[in-house]
């Protein structure tokens, strides 16, 4: 984009703000007010940025409430900005020199071309760092910079009013000379893939007809194109040797009437950088050992091993065509189609019968039909993993129906495979539990490492380790001896989550950092610092010190590519105070104390670095501070603002948060986040709004995006005047209804005590989960005035017995072992699911109640919200059901996000805040009068 077209945004921007600083102006005496409906769409969410490697720019995304999205550069050295509407994708090049990236449509225009049935097309954005010149490419669908950043490949979209059904997949490709702005085109592209640490382009020709197919490799720095391999036939899966110039792909190897499916030829090369090198070609059909009625599929990425001695690939059991009859066959049914023909038109005239649609249930399945029918792509594409030895010319098949899921493991000479055909049975409806194998790369042979393994962690940095959980404690398993170690058992110290409330008989560990070079020590984590253990048990030592004020450290990690930790040179860590909810970040040299760099009452997060410089940039966020990036050098101590989200932020009045702590019935010490009204002054009382779902203190620094297409918004209900609390829950086993009761009440009477709040003015409302909370809590107690049950679970019996559509799954295995926490099946305790069922207390429901629910909800059945609706309807409560039709867990559609939010809104400003009731509260709507509204608005 040009600075004139820059300039030209910024005056469009100006306007409008000066506009909303006069309106506010006009409208109080001290130039601030509440945010109201119309103001919600100029609002901003801070996307993930992106550092330029020599750390010298930023770009980054902003979304807007409505829609008006677009990209900001920001340049950390230097004055210059660059702001680009609906701007994506953005892409430095690898010498800092060049930004790339894609610019769509508004949402206007994109609805206008679904309308048309266009399809979206993307243009491509180029800017010269250095000289700030700018240039837009029409109809660019990808790009890639080469790996030196000389050069950058752009691919088009197919013609205009080309047909999506066919076959073939080329299209145009630019290749761009940046320094010179020379392009060289290239056609019926289908893939492009730059080579790493080098500048040869790879390329597949998909034409019609199929004429001129093949692979080529193009080399922009001398210009030359050379054909590596072609055939009428396809190809696919480009895959270069890391940091090499070592190139395999697969080519289709011609239709076999024996079977449905196809099956591929592995073709590689070595040394294409030079001009003698070598190639190599794999035939399933020819290869010595390969299985019978195997094939090489397309769908598993090709992988070089790291010396290029082997790519490994994926196989799988070929699909057979029907087998063709035979004369006696083929004459038999030729002389009933005589006979048929001789009987008159009408039977001809009949139309066929449509075939049986049943569907097989059986109790013995281990996945139920719906989650086999949501599980069919991914089952279809089930193969194993296999290696071709290069030199040697051998197959070696790694994967079976034993070791299912293979993962080759560094240096490449072994495996790990798991297994969990053994406890198929355990899974249904407890943890999932696998055998671990180890599996010789060069002969295919697997050896049981270890039988019943629920939480597996790994190969180690080097390939000699594998890291597992048993019985609270990590193990070692040494591939060279063979020997198992225990490493844990003699630390003073936790490695699982003990207090987690999830009735399982294995608590999760609280994870690991990873490994430091040469297998040297692994890295592991307590529930608030970080421990390097040797593999051999030696030695454990404690390398932070959160445990004295309950301060979690956790290792970032900075580089997306390494492979190991270097413990020589510092790590720096995320830190977060359990109960002062403060965040920040420390270094940490291996042998002394950690060092604190940046510690606030604020959420820090997003620590990122530049790739080839010590820049480090962070995002800071409040309730009422609006996420911003701060960038610093390596100590973060000097750290500046680079960004400015909602700038117009300070124009209106804002709440505040602070936290605040309280006991359940059950005295524990639990922790909630309380948010003030924007109109807040001290002295009066106020109306409060309780939402819900398990914890949520840690939101108290959460900056709120005020919306009317999110449903509960913090901000939202503190500009109406609202207090809006968010209090923790935690959990007893078969007690999820009364634990909720028993955290939420005293806390709603904590803040009650500061007199802020008018007792007869409390609201309640949760989703889902906290939607099941609220429909619970509001049956045990009459503290609230009113309460919001979006999409709630009501009848444990039932939803125990339903399907979580979603993924096709039961919903008894995440009653017994999740989220429900009810331990057992409701036969063996049904007084359990009957107390904690908010359908069984409807009698002692006094508390205006509306709920919501989409009509093709797959997380919570429909009827759910059925049930409670015909219940509290018999009991004559005060009750009100939102059926969204054809909506999910959540609502999707623009129009009714609106509407949820709207009635959300009006019922608690009926019921807390004294307002007239609109007719859908007092009385309804009936479905006639609806049929109406919707033909008017139509119309």
């Amino acid at each position: 984009m040009s600075s004139l077209t820059y300039t030209r945004i910024l005056a469009l921007l100006l306007p409008f703000c000066v506009v909303a600083a006069a309106t506010v102006d006009a409208q109080s005496t001290d130039g601030k007010r509440p945010i109201t409906r119309e103001d919600y769409g100029q609002w901003e969410r801070l996307g993930r940025g992106t550092l330029s490697p020599d750390g010298k720019w930023l770009a980054y995304p902003i979304s807007r409430v409505n829609e008006e999205n677009e990209l900001r550069v920001r340049q950390l050295d230097g004055d210059e900005k660059l702001i680009v509407p609906y701007g994506t994708r953005p892409t430095f090049s690898q010498d800092s020199r060049w930004l790339a990236f894609s610019i769509g449509v508004s949402e206007r225009e994109r609805n206008q071309l679904e309308k048309q049935k266009k399809p979206v097309r993307y243009k491509l954005g180029l800017r010269n760092l250095v000289s700030g010149d700018s240039l837009v490419i029409d109809d660019v669908s990808s790009f890639a910079f080469s790996d030196d950043g000389a050069y950058l490949a752009m691919r088009r979209y197919p013609p205009a009013g080309a047909s999506k059904d066919r076959k073939h997949k080329g299209v145009d490709l630019v290749v761009r000379t940046l320094a010179t702005g020379v392009e060289t085109n290239f056609g019926n592209v289908s893939e492009f893939a730059w080579q790493d640490e080098g500048t040869l382009l790879a390329l597949i020709i998909d034409a019609e007809g199929q004429a001129g197919n093949g692979v080529q490799v193009f080399d922009p720095a001398s210009g030359t194109l050379r054909t590596l391999h072609s055939k009428a036939t396809r190809f696919t899966g480009l895959a270069w040797r890391e940091d090499h110039d070592d190139l395999a792909v697969l080519r289709v190897r011609g239709d076999d009437e024996r079977y449905e499916d196809s099956t591929h030829v592995i073709l590689a090369w070595r040394n294409l950088a030079r001009a003698s090198f070598e190639q190599f070609s794999f035939d399933p059909d020819s290869a010595t050992g390969f299985p019978e009625d195997t094939r090489v599929v397309s769908y598993r990425q090709l992988r070089w091993s790291d010396d290029a001695r082997t790519v490994f690939f994926g196989i799988k059991e070929r699909e057979k065509s029907a087998e063709p009859k035979d004369s006696t066959e083929a004459a038999a049914d030729s002389a009933a189609a005589d006979t048929a023909a001789t009987e008159g038109k009408e039977e001809d005239e009949e139309e066929d019968e449509e075939p049986s649609t049943v569907q097989i249930w059986h109790a013995a399945d281990v996945d139920i039909y719906p989650r086999q029918k949501v599980s069919a792509n991914r089952d279809r594409e089930k193969n194993y993993l296999a290696a071709w030895h290069l030199d040697a010319g051998r197959f070696v098949r790694l994967g079976t129906e034993l070791t299912e899921d293979v993962t080759v493991i560094e240096g490449d000479r072994l495996a790990i495979g798991t297994d969990q055909t053994p406890y198929e049975k355990d899974r249904m409806f407890g943890p999932v539990y696998r055998d671990l194998y180890a599996i010789d790369v060069g002969t295919g042979e697997a050896t049981l490492v270890k039988q019943r393994i629920q939480y597996s962690r790994g190969a180690s940095s080097g390939g000699r380790y594998l890291l597992y959980l048993v019985d609270d404690h990590y193990w070692t398993y040494d591939l060279r001896t063979g020997r198992h170690t225990n490493i844990t058992e003699g630390v003073a110290t936790s490695f699982v989550d003990v207090e987690d409330d999830h009735t399982v008989e294995q608590k999760p560990p609280f994870g690991m950092a990873g490994w430091s070079k040469d297998d040297r020590s692994v890295l592991l984590y307590d529930k608030y610092d970080v421990w390097e253990i040797r593999p051999d048990g030696s030695r454990a030592t404690r390398l932070t010190n959160g445990t004295e004020e309950k301060i979690r450290h956790r290792r970032m990690r900075l580089d997306p590519e390494e492979e190991y930790i270097d413990t020589s040179v510092p790590l720096y860590l995320s830190t977060y105070g359990e109960w002062s909810e403060q965040w920040g970040y420390s270094r940490l040299r291996v042998g002394r104390e950690p060092v604190r760099l940046v510690s606030q009452d604020a959420n820090v997060g997003r620590l990122a670095k530049a790739e080839d410089a010590d820049v480090y940039a962070y995002v800071v966020q409040d309730f009422d501070d609006s996420p911003d990036y701060f960038v610093a050098g390596p100590d973060l101590s000097d750290a500046r603002q680079v960004t400015e989200t909602n700038p117009f932020h300070g124009d209106y009045a804002w709440g505040h948060s602070e936290l605040i702590e309280y006991e359940n019935t059950w005295g524990k010490k639990l922790q909630g986040a309380l948010f003030y009204p924007a109109n807040y002054q001290p002295g009066e009382q106020y109306p409060m709004i309780v939402y819900i779902y398990e914890i949520r203190s840690p939101s108290v620094h959460t900056y709120y995006v005020p919306s009317d297409r999110s449903a509960y918004n913090t901000a939202v209900f503190t500009s109406q005047g609202y207090f809006v609390l968010q209090p923790d829950i935690v959990y007893r086993d078969r007690n999820p209804g009364l634990s909720a009761v028993a955290a939420i009440v005293p806390a709603v009477e904590k803040v009650l005590e500061s007199d802020m709040v008018d007792a007869e003015r409390v609201g309640l409302m949760g989703h889902s989960w906290g939607g099941y909370q609220t429909a619970f809590t509001v049956t045990q107690t009459d503290i609230f005035s009113a309460a919001v049950a979006g999409a709630p679970l009501t009848n444990l019996v039932s939803m125990y017995l339903s399907v979580y559509w979603n993924t096709g799954g039961t919903d008894a295995r995440i009653f017994e072992i999740s989220q429900g926490r009810m331990e057992v099946p409701f036969w063996e305790d049904i007084d359990a699911y009957v107390a904690n069922s908010p359908v069984f207390h409807v009698a002692n429901l006094n508390t205006p109640l509306l709920l919501a629910h989409g009509t093709e909800d797959g997380a919570v059945d429909f009827n759910q919200g059925v049930e409670y609706y015909n219940a509290a309807r018999r009991a004559g409560k005060d009750f009100v059901m939102l059926v969204y039709e054809g909506e999910n867990h959540s609502n999707r559609k623009k129009a009714n996000q609106l509407d949820y939010h709207t009635r959300i809104v009006e019922w608690f400003g009926h019921y807390l805040k004294g307002e007239p009731a609109p007719d859908w509260i007092a009385e309804g709507v009936k479905y006639l009068d609806q049929e109406k509204a919707k033909e008017k608005d139509e119309k």
